[in-house]
């Protein structure tokens, strides 16, 4: 008996044990990404109400056990969609995961690398995807940002290969228009140097941005305000932009190459007339130096058998078809420990003006390491070559000018080599042929960085790089071989000695340094409220040397050696500084609907002295999601209102405290000697500080559909640090001094949505819209002014941008057609009591029937650079395999000194000088009162109708000699790139070793709608590194260019 119980208690178990094992199975698959197919690797597989789970391996792939068939898996990963299976009769699931673009969109990079929650932020940050940047194939990040971001202003400084662009955040922060103006860049937590050196006749000067790889960019974050950027110190002053680069995933290897073509043409022309030929006074002369003050055609074909039918257009003839290509090639994957991106790329860019080009050569690679859950670490280095042949475009338009349209401007050399003209006249092309400027930069940049977590509440981080180039240039011009016939081209030479061949060797060798250590601590003191404290100590150490070496007077013309040059003249600079910080950041949460967070650094500098030297800036934000406060409509998805405040300081350009010493040449002997600088420094020199508030609201409605953000910023910097002129007799020419304050104010509007979305096909959209209002507040006491620029404008036509106090940064001043004032009003002194002129009032004419134009000495204003407010229309269009992405962007109420239009006046090369002949009452009051009656000619020389002889004629006696004309409404806008892309369907390459192609055509700058008169208003004669702006014409024209994709992923 006792034998049988004890076998019917073993059966039983032994059918309870099969009954179990018949209900537990292993369940397997692969988790991949939903937008390339990529397998996704560290993916979380849980049974759902379990504890059950596992992750998966590098290569996506994953094992787990469940029990029974009516289990649920849950699959997490960051990023994507949480998606929940039913394990049912499967025992192989694939798992395939969307993207969450609601979790993406609200991680953000901010100062010092910092990741943190949108929702977080009580100041402004808006990103850039990688995507975006890349979408217009745009050579230099900094264009890509065109009509992208709110309250950014890019400043395409013309079309040339590898031209530089200036990028500024909420208007101009600095009252010296020598200070630097454009926002920090900061690399992968390195700070990264974009200036554009105009040393060693830099025509056409790179910003060094242009070094960087778009495709190596993941995203591009921009910093507006000082409560985003306090951490970063005064470095930070002006705005930030953070760019994070690609990083490698965990998986199998991916391979992704990219590669581009296209062609431009410059976008827009000036109007050139067609009607008179050369000559001055009506005479014809084919060898005069008056390019278009002749006869007509007819009568000059008449006067000589050789004259084409029909004049040339020169300008349309001294520019070309441009071209360009990049191929580039990533390789990226890895392990769950280690993942890698490496990446090379090669471009080269042919200009619209014949002998310009760009070449760049970059390199990458991106590594990580993960040994554990406490340690990580990682490291990039990125190595280019960039550099290419510039010309003198300013110099190159010029000459156009004073060429006659009579001659062939492409006809430009001898049988012997030599340069083929007329008269005296330089050939234009034959300059740009015969003198050549080139740069050749060869750049590192290069971190490490380390993060260990002790703790679960404490992480440790170091980070440390450096960012290093060398920057060759060399200009070189072949001398006069004294040939029979040859002409002297005076370009070709130095001014002791025109046309005699010139060498110059320059380099610029650069160095900075940056080290930052942060310790972070988080935790809940309380059970509502969490906090996040972190400090840390932060270096930075620059070294710049330049050398510059010119030889002239070449013994053989065209042997560039610098011991074939008769005189030499050498010069050195050499520049030190360091920067040292401490800082701390306090974030507090209560209840996940309220942030707060405290900032404070102390940085001590070493271009000021002491005690001035140190000096310590607080910021504070706070972000209140009152949505997840307060009970709203149910359309409104989040909303949040911020607010913030912060003081940045901003310390002197180095050594403007001391005095140094300066070469001088001029000794007798013949040697060089040494004497005071021009510059007298100011010991007690102390820190500019800026004090930004600012306040927004942001929503987001109908389910996350559609987004907007306002809004409202108001700083004031005070004790800006300045370079003025001071009296001769001191022994200087200008002096460092603490004094004025500026104050810009302004609006920030960006709307983003996805209006439309269906099965296949969608429409997202961005609208950036921002307005600045800025003001010199003051200035010291008895500095009534400051000159930040002048440009040349023939008889009394010179245009000044003056920094005067109760005006705005980048008021124009310049002659006016003088007015009429009453004789009770002359008594009052109305006529003198204006600074501004008024266009209201009635013409002053004068005897002769012509009006009057003002003296040089009594400028007046007449317009300003800056744009009343600016904006950007960014959709794209998604039908299937299909996308189009169209970008509009605008700047209305800008004004620009039209300079190449007063040298049009001049030499009768506009369209609206064909009236010449023609008589003209101009409409206005005499001196006494009445209105003018006399008809005067337009021509010059004797009127054949009256024979009054009217000598130069209007165009050069008055017309060219007013300012006022020439100071023109540079609004416009602009549709400034569209791509049209598709994707293969994957069916199409489903068997192959291919994942993906793509096939895009892109235009860039396709339509300008502006009632400005000449090149695109948008080229501007100074560089990229300049504060000063509004001066145009006499530049390298912007282009429109049309570029052909392919995109192929293994």
């Amino acid at each position: 008996m006792k034998r049988k119980f004890t076998l019917s208690i073993l059966l039983l178990l032994f059918l309870w044990v099969a009954s179990v094992t018949a209900q537990t199975k292993d369940v397997s698959g692969r988790v991949t990404a939903s937008d390339d197919g990529s397998p996704l690797p560290g993916v979380s597989i849980k049974v759902k109400g379990t504890s059950t789970g596992a992750t998966t391996n590098a290569l996506g792939n994953f094992k787990i056990q469940v029990s029974g068939n009516n289990q649920i898996l849950v699959v997490s990963y960051v990023g994507y969609l949480t998606k929940e299976i039913p394990v049912g009769n499967q025992s192989i699931i694939n798992v395939v995961l969307a993207v969450d673009s609601k979790e993406l969109t609200e991680v953000v990079v901010t100062a010092l690398g910092i990741k943190r929650d949108q929702r977080s932020l009580g100041y402004t940050a808006q990103s850039v995807s990688g995507s975006e940047l890349t979408a217009n194939k745009q050579t230099n990040v900094v264009n890509a940002l065109q009509g992208k971001v709110a309250g950014v202003t890019i400043g395409s400084t013309g079309g040339a290969p590898g031209q530089g662009s200036r990028i500024q955040i909420r208007g101009v922060n600095s009252i010296d228009p020598a200070r630097d103006n454009q926002p920090l860049f900061v690399i992968d937590g390195i700070l990264m140097d974009n200036s554009t050196s105009t040393q060693g006749d830099a025509y056409g000067a790179s910003n060094r941005a242009v070094d960087l790889n778009p495709d190596d960019i993941e995203s591009m974050n921009i910093l507006r305000g000082g409560a985003a950027t306090a951490l970063y110190g005064l470095r930070g002053a002006n705005g930030v932009v953070v760019i994070t680069t690609k990083s490698g995933k965990a998986g199998t290897i991916k391979i992704d190459y990219q590669g581009t073509y296209g062609f431009e043409n410059v976008n827009t022309m000036p109007e050139i007339q067609d009607k008179f030929s050369q000559g001055f006074l009506g005479v014809y002369n084919k060898d005069d130096f008056w390019p278009s003050f002749g006869p007509t055609v007819e009568e000059a074909k008449k006067l000589d058998p050789t004259h084409p039918d029909k004049l040339y257009n020169h300008f349309k003839d001294a520019f070309t078809t441009g071209s360009q290509y990049r191929n580039g090639i990533s390789i990226s994957g890895g392990s769950e420990k280690i993942t890698f991106l490496t990446s090379l790329s090669q471009s080269q860019q042919k200009g619209v003006l014949p002998s310009t080009d760009f070449k760049t050569l970059q390199g990458r690679l991106n590594t990580t390491f993960k040994p554990s859950e406490k340690l990580s670490a990682g490291a990039s280095i990125a190595v280019s070559n960039t550099g290419g042949n510039k010309y003198n475009a300013g110099r190159y338009v010029e000459q156009l000018v004073y060429w006659s349209p009579r001659h062939d401007v492409n006809d430009y050399l001898e049988d012997n080599g030599t340069m083929r003209s007329y008269g005296e006249t330089t050939n234009p092309r034959y300059a740009a042929e015969s003198k050549r400027f080139g740069d050749d930069v060869l750049r590192l940049i290069g971190s490490a960085n380390l993060s260990y977590q002790p703790l679960k509440w404490l992480n440790l981080s170091y980070r440390a790089g450096v960012d290093t180039y060398r920057d060759n240039r060399k200009t070189t011009a072949p001398g006069f071989q004294g040939l029979v016939g040859e002409r002297l081209v005076d370009d070709n030479g130095s001014d002791a000695a025109p046309g005699y061949g010139l060498i110059s060797n320059y380099t610029n060798q650069f160095r900075s340094i940056n080290s930052t250590f942060i310790a972070s601590a988080e935790g809940k003191l309380s059970s509502d409220l969490t906090g996040t404290l972190r400090l840390g100590h932060d270096l930075y150490d620059r070294h710049i040397y330049r050398t510059a070496i010119e030889g002239s007077d070449l013994t053989v013309y065209n042997f560039f050696s610098l011991s074939n040059a008769k005189v030499l003249t050498a010069g050195t600079y050499d520049e030190k500084y360091r920067l040292m910080g401490v800082f701390g950041e306090l974030s507090l949460n209560y209840k996940d609907y309220l942030y707060l967070t405290l900032t404070g650094r102390n940085d001590k500098s070493s271009s000021l002295a002491s005690p001035n030297n140190t000096f310590f800036y607080p910021s504070a934000s706070l972000s209140y999601i009152f949505s997840d406060h307060i009970k709203l409509p149910a359309a409104i998805s989040n909303a949040k209102f911020k607010f913030s405040y912060a003081r940045i300081g901003k310390d002197a350009a180095p050594y403007a405290t001391s005095l140094g010493y300066a070469n001088y040449t001029g000794l007798p002997t013949g040697y060089t000697g040494f004497t005071r600088p021009a510059q007298l420094g100011d010991p007690t020199l102390k820190p500019e500080f800026t004090d930004t508030y600012e306040g927004g609201l942001s929503m987001r409605l109908f389910s996350n559909r559609i987004g907007f953000d306002v809004n409202y910023y108001h700083s004031l910097s005070t004790d800006q640090i300045i370079s003025v002129p001071v009296s001769t007799t001191t022994g200087y020419a200008t002096a460092a001094i603490n004094a004025g304050s500026m104050r810009n104010k302004g609006i920030e509007v960006s709307v983003s949505g996805t209006p439309v979305k269906t099965t296949d096909f969608s429409w997202e959209t961005t609208l950036n819209f921002s307005a600045n209002r800025n003001k010199v507040v003051s200035l010291r006491s008895d500095l009534k002014e400051i000159v930040a620029a002048d440009e040349h404008g023939y008889l009394n036509a010179r245009v000044t941008m003056k920094l005067i106090p109760g005006e705005a940064y980048g008021t124009l001043y310049g002659t006016e057609y003088k007015r009429y004032f009453s004789p009770e009003e002359i008594a009052a002194g109305l006529d003198k009591s204006s600074e501004a002129s008024d266009p209201s009032r009635p013409l002053l004419i004068g005897a002769d029937g012509f009006p009057i134009i003002g003296v040089s000495s009594d400028q007046k204003k007449l317009g300003n650079v800056q744009p009343r407010w600016i904006g950007g229309w960014n959709n794209t269009f998604h039908y299937k395999n299909l996308s189009l992405n169209v970008l509009f962007d605008a700047r209305v109420g800008q004004d620009r000194y039209n300079q190449l239009g007063n040298y049009f006046s001049a030499f009768g090369i506009a369209k609206y000088t064909e009236n010449r002949t023609e008589h003209k009452l101009f409409e206005g009051l005499l001196a006494n009162g009445t209105p003018n009656t006399k008809e005067v000619w337009l021509g010059q020389g004797i009127d054949p109708a009256t024979g009054i002889n009217y000598g130069n004629g209007y165009y050069r006696n008055v017309h060219r000699g007013v300012s006022e004309t020439f100071i023109e409404d540079a609004s416009w806008v602009r549709l400034r790139s569209m791509s049209l892309a598709y994707t293969l369907p994957k069916t199409w390459i489903k068997n192959s070793f291919v994942k993906n192609v793509n096939v895009s055509v892109t235009g860039n700058n396709l339509f300008l709608w502006t009632g400005y008169d000449g090149f695109d208003p948008e080229s501007t004669t100074t560089n990229s590194g300049s504060n000063v702006e509004g001066f145009a014409g006499m530049t390298y024209p912007a282009v429109r260019s049309f570029l052909f994709s392919l995109n192929v992923g293994f």
